[in-house]
């Protein structure tokens, strides 16, 4: 190891360190001290500090910097106790995302420190027993100094891959499965490239796999929050104009545009209260994704905003399956209604409209659909008048 590797290894790690820090930098920006937004930086931040650490070993390694005992014994402890955080917080990240339980518990969180607070005392006691036990008189590493490494860190990967897995399975909504499988890919790489590199190669493999996997999960998350509604988790506003916007008419193609709205949304808003405005909207939209997953057709769902969402079915010309849709979306309401006891009746009112010719377009469509909407609400209104009456 010479010069050219030092360089190589060094510019690794400060590209790596850039692209967290900007990662860490944007999030912070935004920081809304979310629990979720917490334990992201403070794993990011073990990743910054791990890097840098790792650089000035290199550096040691490829003769650039003076090879003296003090400094190989710290710069290893530093990066053994460093890539046990990394585990830790990154660990406790995909606990919080996935709203595990235990992380409310401060003694559940200290039992699961355990295997740092093990790891860091076992190789403390075993330097203070014998200095030569991880590191002999040359300064180079002995081979029980990397399985000691990747212990902790080994421990707590596995176990949010395995979280991540467990929850993606048990999900019966496709999103929260994506989601998860998501969570669970950032511990799988870095437990994969902290492997490979230690295995295959003498490079800066986990730095860059790591770095590629984080800024991979950014990159994931940010898409979700620009184009899915926070509440509901159905496609937001932004994301319905850009998918109306890729709509056009085929001769040989039915394309039907939906339009539901939840009828005396404001009363429950009203005399519930807006948290249970929110969980109305909440069931209501799982009633319509589960209702979307019973019909064989290609179906887009969004919230349109505030009460009312869009659904767009694209099928085969001599396919209809609007009424199917509507009817299996009702009877998924009442089951919800007995299934929840709720105090009020948890009912909505829908319009649709096809699209009809080629110099028709999506989004006149869409308006008849609205206008459609607003004849049932009224004809709704009527009857539940009717009945007091």
């Amino acid at each position: 190891m010479g010069y050219d590797y030092f360089v190589f290894y060094t510019e690794a790690s400060v590209v790596c360190v850039v692209i967290l820090s900007m990662i860490l930098i944007t999030d912070r920006m935004y920081h809304t001290k979310q629990e979720k937004q917490v334990w992201f930086g403070r794993a990011i931040f073990a990743f910054i500090l791990y890097f840098i650490s790792d650089a000035f070993w290199a550096a040691m390694l490829s003769g650039v910097f003076p090879k003296i005992r003090f400094f190989a014994v710290l710069f290893n402890y530093t990066n053994y106790i460093l890539l046990s955080l990394m585990g830790y917080g990154l660990f406790m990240f995909i606990a919080v995302v996935g709203k595990m339980a235990f992380r409310k518990s401060p003694i559940k969180r200290r039992i699961c420190f355990i295997p740092v607070v093990v790891s860091v005392l076992f190789i403390t006691i075993a330097y203070i027993v014998d200095p030569y036990y991880w590191i002999n008189e040359n300064n180079e590493l002995n081979g029980l100094y990397f399985p000691l490494l990747i212990a902790a860190p080994s421990v707590y990967l596995i176990g949010a891959f395995g979280f991540s897995v467990k929850y993606a399975i048990r999900s019966e909504r496709k999103e929260e499965k994506k989601r998860y499988l998501l969570m669970g890919s950032v511990p799988f790489g870095v437990l994969f490239f902290g492997m490979f590199q230690v295995v295959l190669l003498n490079a800066p493999t986990f730095c860059f796999g790591c770095t590629v996997m984080w800024l991979w999960y950014y990159i994931q998350n940010i898409k979700a929050l620009v184009s899915v509604d926070d509440l509901t988790h159905l496609n937001n506003r932004g994301e319905i104009n850009r998918y109306l916007g890729l709509v056009r008419y085929n001769a040989n193609s039915k394309v039907v545009v939906i339009m539901i709205d939840i009828n005396k949304f404001k009363g429950i808003n009203d005399h519930f209260g807006h948290a249970e405005g929110d969980r109305a909207l909440t069931i209501v939209s799982d009633c319509l994704r589960r209702a979307c997953e019973k019909i064989n057709a290609s179906v887009f769902l969004g919230r349109y905003g505030g009460d009312e969402f869009t659904i767009v079915i694209q099928s085969s010309k001599e396919e209809d399956h609007t009424e199917e849709l509507i009817t299996a979306l009702r009877n998924i309401l009442k089951e919800k209604q007995q299934e929840y006891d709720l105090s009020y009746d948890l009912d909505v009112s829908i319009g649709y409209d096809e699209l009809k010719d080629s110099p028709d377009t999506v989004y006149e469509c869409l308006n008849r659909a609205d206008a459609k909407l607003y004849i049932d609400k009224r004809r709704a209104h009527g009857k539940n008048n009717g009945r007091q009456g």
